[in-house]
């Protein structure tokens, strides 16, 4: 193959050049620390893998404890029903159906009209 190529000589290189009319200036990265800040919000870390299940019962430890701590405090907080839903969402991802139906149920029935709600109707 290469004996049969066959060579052109390059006889004349120009340059072009060309202007932008419009330029729109847009945020920039800061840096390696908005990098790992950007970072530490997605799953994306972890080979897309997800929390693993370690993690997700510390999440859920807590969440629990925040929880208990609402409903102790003041029965009406308004964030209670958002904490529920979290834990929901951490029993659906340990795949305990019947902790999670039973939140489903107290949500519904504490809270059935906030926006939390409407993903379990």
């Amino acid at each position: 193959m290469w004996d049969n190529t066959v060579w052109n000589e390059i006889e004349e290189v120009t340059t072009k050049e060309y202007e932008v009319e419009k330029v729109t200036a847009v945020a920039g990265v800061r840096g390696a620390e908005a990098e790992d800040e950007a970072l530490h919000h997605l799953y994306y870390r972890q080979s897309m893998k997800g929390p693993s299940e370690i993690e997700l019962n510390k999440a859920l430890g807590k969440l629990l404890n925040t929880l208990s701590s609402l409903k102790k405090n003041k029965p009406g907080h308004e964030k209670i029903p958002e904490v529920t839903h979290y834990i929901i969402q951490v029993y659906k991802k340990l795949n305990n159906s019947s902790k999670q139906r039973e939140l489903e149920k107290e949500l519904l029935a504490t809270a059935p009209e906030s926006k939390w709600a409407k993903f379990y109707k």
